[in-house]
């Protein structure tokens, strides 16, 4: 299984990457693979290995707050090993326990040791290693003698998402980091079918998120609105600026109230939430780590902290999972799965119950996806 970050659903119509049009010829394409929300990287990839909404799972953003503990989770520093902060069992896990070894390449959430497993094979995340030398470390893996060999093999690609933060996911800059991941994937494609067990080998191809569009003209100063309603900010938690952005207010019950009231009345393009006034498909409510208020922006607007911050990508993604432009892709082809063309959009949730169906998996806990879903293209 491998992770294409931000690869958009409509990039394969629109710039027609080989080897992804090989495999969804060999197998079966989603017309939309769609995140959990938020949907932004870390949450995603860890529901894609969980099977889990971010809710349940507990990874609920990039970074955000822990009111229990007053720690903040953030996914660029040490934070992503401690396996305190993730709840469920990610498929290496359900793998391992079950006798089937695993090898993965910078999944986020691989580095922790969640429910004292490991992936036998894993790697701290280095976003300036290349696409070559993840794809060829892939293809060494294959050759282990079958004892050592894992049997579950999953890879992160970042470079979509680097591009499309830095440019816009509409410009010349995405279509050759889409030639780019293609190429990699191709790599990996021509070295499987000189192996010996090419004939046994399923391919999944996934990403989190889509992409949209920014723009410095359409942000939105969060505590600025707060400051000019007379709402004091100073002890006010932020997560990260982007298209969601949630506060924590420890229990200041007065100023989370005027704060919602200032915020209910004076926002534009975005709206405020208490956890209790999220739709129910969020899976938001039952977790403190989502924030006392939620504010989401509608698409291609941001918020941030202060009029002075700045809006230094051209791209970006966490919106709610209905707008179009986050949605991702889910691909597969192999000799478990039956060749189908073009299925309707499934939920990412999914993801996980189908990859353990593929490696016959007997021990799996209960999930929020379904196997319902995709058992019909299981051969």
């Amino acid at each position: 299984m491998i992770s294409f970050d931000a690869f958009r659903h409509d990039y394969i119509e629109r710039y027609h990457p080989a080897a992804f049009e090989e495999i969804a010829a060999r197998g079966v394409r989603a017309s939309a693979l769609i995140p959990s929300f938020p949907s932004k990287t870390f949450p995603n990839h860890y529901t894609l290995a969980t099977g889990l909404y971010p809710g349940h799972h507990g990874i609920v953003g990039n970074i955000f707050y822990d009111p229990a503990t007053k720690a903040v989770y953030r996914n660029n520093d040490s934070t992503i090993r401690d396996a305190r902060w993730y709840s469920g069992e990610p498929i290496w896990a359900t793998a391992e326990r079950n006798g089937v070894k695993t090898g993965i390449y910078f999944w986020p959430g691989s580095e922790a040791d969640i429910g004292g497993m490991r992936p036998s094979i894993w790697n701290a995340f280095d976003g300036k290693r290349p696409n070559s030398v993840r794809v060829d470390a892939l293809v060494s893996w294959f050759r282990k003698p079958a004892g050592e060999r894992p049997h579950l093999l999953m890879m992160y690609l970042n470079e979509v998402d680097d591009t499309t933060h830095k440019f816009g996911p509409d410009t010349v800059q995405t279509a050759r980091a889409v030639a780019d991941v293609d190429g990699a994937l191709r790599r990996l494609l021509d070295s499987i079918a000189v192996l010996p067990m090419r004939d046994s080998v399923n391919i999944v191809l996934v990403s989190d998120h889509g992409m949209s569009t920014i723009s410095p003209q359409r942000a939105i100063a969060v505590g600025d609105l707060l400051a000019h309603g007379g709402v004091d900010t100073t002890s006010i938690v932020f997560s990260d600026n982007g298209p969601v952005v949630s506060l924590w207010f420890d229990g200041d019950t007065t100023r989370l109230r005027r704060s919602y009231e200032t915020l209910a009345k004076g926002l534009t393009n975005a709206r405020v939430y208490r956890p209790s006034e999220t739709p129910p498909r969020w899976h938001v409510a039952s977790n403190p780590k989502f924030g006392d208020l939620i504010l989401v922006a509608e698409d291609g607007f941001v918020l941030l902290h202060r009029s002075t911050d700045k809006v230094t990508s051209k791209g970006a993604h966490g919106w709610d999972p209905l707008v179009e432009n986050m949605h991702g892709i889910f691909l597969a082809a192999g000799p478990g799965v039956r060749p189908l063309g073009i299925i309707p959009p499934l939920e990412n949730v999914n993801v996980y119950p189908f990859v353990a169906a593929l490696l016959r998996l007997e021990r799996v806990p209960q999930v929020d996806g379904s196997l319902e879903v995709l058992s019909r293209i299981i051969r």
